[in-house]
């Protein structure tokens, strides 16, 4: 029985919650159909986000704690970000959820963007 409780001891825990890494850089649209026309809705980058009015760098990804299956969570924080209409570029907090090769936002105000297909590799 002690040599059981030693070997607990030496090997490494678990991790718990273990962090998923960071959403799949590419290009993604709401349909695969999409993709292959070109009509490319959002595009992510290691630290870069472009949508049709919206353009943020300086991304830092935080996983939270996991969804059901085999969802992913991260909390996003952009340095600056440029939305169409608005004068001067801002921070920027919103959310990712990544279930596959698919990928949402999800908005500081509640709302969420439809779930988009990653185009190709």
């Amino acid at each position: 029985m002690r040599a059981v409780t030693l070997l607990a001891l030496l090997l490494p825990a678990p991790a718990l919650g273990q962090s998923a890494p960071a959403p799949q850089p590419g290009r993604y649209a709401i349909t695969l159909a999409e993709c292959r026309s070109g009509e490319i809705f959002l595009t992510l980058a290691k630290d870069r986000l472009d949508l049709p009015v919206l353009s943020c760098t300086g991304l830092a990804f935080t996983p939270e704690a996991p969804g059901g299956g085999d969802l992913a969570r991260w909390s996003v924080s952009a340095r600056t970000c440029t939305a169409e209409g608005e004068d001067k570029p801002a921070p920027k907090r919103f959310r990712i959820e990544a279930r596959g090769t698919a990928l949402r936002i999800l908005w500081a105000d509640g709302t969420k963007s439809a779930w988009m297909a990653r185009c190709g590799r």
